[in-house]
Formats: structure tokens, sequence, C-alpha cells
């Protein structure tokens, strides 16, 4: 997947997969430095502004998982955030 993080959002807003795939996030942070978590597949990587960060991991837990911002951004940055479905 291809992903922005700018002003408050990821693009895309929801990432669907299959249980036992190979998850590959290519992020960009596009205004500022941002923060990319995944708790449950330990992910917690910084976003160097413009700079394509590559995430990799294998979706093996089913279920609906939050994607945050882990740098604090700006005044709405807690509720940066998107889905990663694993189904």
């Amino acid at each position: 997947f291809k992903m922005t993080a700018q002003k408050y959002t990821f693009k895309p807003e929801t990432l669907e997969v299959n249980q036992g795939d190979k998850v590959t996030l290519e992020v960009m942070a596009v205004d500022t430095k941002h923060g990319i978590g995944i708790k449950e597949y330990n992910v917690d990587q910084v976003l160097p502004k413009g700079k394509t960060i590559t995430i990799e991991f294998i979706a093996d837990k089913k279920g609906e998982f939050e994607v945050k911002c882990t740098k604090f951004c700006g005044w709405r940055h807690f509720s940066m955030s998107n889905t990663l479905i694993v189904r």
C-alpha cells in the first residue's frame, strides 16, 4: 500500500488484507514529521517529512486494528488514525 500522512489523516483511510498476507506499507509524511503505529503488529516508525518509509509485516491476526500517529503533530494529533482490517 502507498500511504500518506498529512494534517491529521492517513490516506487511504482503510487498509484491507487477508490473514497470512505479507503487508508492505510505503508511507510518506507530506507536511511535517509524523509517526505510524500498529500496536498489535509491533509497528512504531517515525515518518520524516518528505521521505518514503517502507514497513513490512505478516498479517497473522484477524480483526480490526487502529493505525495511529505516534509523533505529536499538532492540535488534532490524537484523532489521526485509520483502520487495518485483517479478514
